[in-house]
């Protein structure tokens, strides 16, 4: 008796075979599973100058430094972030999502590794300087690759596992530090991008990436393989190549139509509205993350704890890692939230709640330093710095990098990605330079309310520009942004109201 064996082609072998193996949601979790543990390796580095310079600060330290010595080695990472975040753009779009997280895990090893073995100041600062700008290149193709390669219905918990990641790198940052030596610490966090680096080897490439080049077959074995075969994902891949074959078609009559260098720069991908309203969206968003003080309060946690409680006795590094786990907690709800409450609303619950708690905590640290009668009420300044914390978390600090990488129409979101990332790491170097400067003029209290106030603004703004991305696909943002939010809403009138619409209608719609 002889078998034929089935055609390559034939969906319901490659179902029976290979895809029944393992669920779409367990490819799709190995697939993000290198970006979330590469961007671990972010919260590493930037929680590891809270361990390396008390015990380079120590008196028995082999390699002592001096105060000036310890502000450099503390922003040499930070320094490189915001060129990272470009290059890390441009070398995703140029390479390919998979082959630039290949590229900056190699860089991340290179960098701790240095660490590990650094003797001397100037080795500590080339350490620094190499996992800085590696934190910088992983921002953009971390968000964008965990969109393009998750299903609607899982991209907000599994984009949001990014900022977990962050704040769980942070924590063991900080936790290698408390139990070994900083050289034993940094060689701790490379091996995490061993791991990332394996990861990535078995997943993907992008299959939006893949289709912007051309390579229609690849895409469609890429998409195949972290979707399945349902009606809802082939639905999905039929308005993708529709949309892209649209975007060539236009493009195309564009050029034929005239040779006018006006109009084909009004044609340029980067002037139209659904990639410069995202640009400014993303824009409004990071800079009410960072200038509502999140990083202010991370840097200055523990001062922070020692002023509401009013004791000087408070054990550093258990203050330290108390923030951490409050950090990591809150990530954790973030990402169970985002699964099941829209962008809008958290956006605007944790925007009202950081303008509260920010508001509230200027209060109570004026009358806890101002009037020693309300001294013995410093808990509620503690309540306060906690809400602030858990407000922040769930909203303003996940959400913007979530929304980097669905945003923006993939022909430009390498470059949308860089820019904005970019932009966050230059809001976060200015709040972290100008703090200083506000606690001395106007006190800790009124530092903090005028935090509260731009977050008051910046929330008000983006209830106005903000639009829902939950459950959408990426062509459905895109098209969202062409036409504009009042636009999609007058179109889904009818569809609310009764009006009947065929399956193939509603795949027309989409990709129209």
């Amino acid at each position: 008796m002889i078998i034929k064996k089935p055609p390559a082609t034939d969906d319901a072998f490659i179902e029976s075979n290979v895809v029944k193996r393992f669920s779409p949601l367990a490819r799709q979790v190995l697939a993000a599973s290198g970006p979330i543990i590469s961007s671990a390796a972010a919260g590493m580095t930037n929680g590891f100058s809270a361990i390396l310079l008390p015990q380079l600060q120590q008196p028995g330290s082999k390699l002592s430094i001096s105060e000036d010595q310890a502000s450099w080695i503390a922003s040499m990472a930070p320094l490189p972030m915001a060129v990272g975040c470009i290059l890390g753009g441009l070398l995703m779009e140029r390479c390919g999502r998979k082959s630039a997280h290949l590229l900056l895990n190699i860089s991340f090893a290179v960098g701790w590794c240095v660490l590990s073995m650094a003797g001397s100041y100037p080795q500590i600062l080339a350490g620094r300087f190499i996992t800085g700008l590696s934190c910088g290149l992983v921002g953009p193709p971390a968000s964008v690759y965990i969109a393009e390669t998750s299903d609607p219905r899982y991209r907000g918990i599994l984009l949001a596992g990014v900022t977990f990641a962050v704040s769980s790198g942070i924590l063991l940052a900080h936790l290698f530090g408390t139990f070994f030596r900083w050289q034993t610490a940094a060689l701790l966090c490379s091996l995490f991008m061993i791991v990332a680096y394996l990861l990535m080897l078995v997943s993907p490439e992008s299959p939006a990436w893949l289709l912007a080049r051309g390579a229609r077959s690849e895409a469609e074995t890429s998409f195949r393989w972290l979707r399945g075969f349902d009606p809802a994902s082939r639905q999905e891949f039929d308005a993708m190549v529709a949309r892209m074959e649209k975007d060539e078609g236009n493009d195309k009559s564009a050029e034929t139509q005239t040779e006018s260098s006006s109009v084909n720069r009004a044609k340029s991908p980067y002037r139209r509205r659904e990639f410069l309203m995202p640009l400014a969206t993303l824009l409004v968003f990071f800079a009410t993350m960072q200038f509502s003080g999140v990083n202010i309060v991370a840097f200055y946690s523990i001062a922070l704890m020692k002023t509401t409680i009013g004791s000087d006795s408070l054990n550093e590094y258990l203050a330290m890692l108390i923030v951490d786990l409050v950090r990591v907690v809150t990530s954790l709800v973030a990402c169970i939230l985002l699964r099941s409450v829209g962008r809008r609303p958290l956006a605007m619950a944790s925007g009202v709640g950081t303008t509260v708690s920010l508001i509230g905590l200027s209060i109570f640290l004026y009358f806890q330093t101002s009037i020693p009668l309300y001294r013995n009420y410093s808990w509620l300044s503690l309540v306060f710095l906690i809400s602030y914390i858990v407000f922040v978390g769930i909203g303003l600090f996940p959400l913007p990098w979530c929304m980097t990488g669905e945003i923006f129409p993939v022909a430009t979101r390498g470059l949308g990605s860089g820019l904005t990332s970019s932009f966050n790491f230059v809001c976060f170097f200015a709040v972290i330079k100008t703090g200083p400067t506000l606690f001395g003029t106007v006190g800790i209290n009124g530092t903090f309310l005028v935090y509260g106030i731009i977050s008051l603004l910046g929330t008000l703004l983006l209830y106005v520009i903000l639009p829902e991305t939950k459950n959408r696909t990426l062509q459905e943002i895109e098209e969202q942004f062409r036409r504009g939010r009042r636009k999609v809403k007058d179109a889904e009138t009818p569809a609310v109201a009764g009006v009947s619409a065929t399956p193939s209608s509603a795949g027309i719609a989409t990709i129209s």
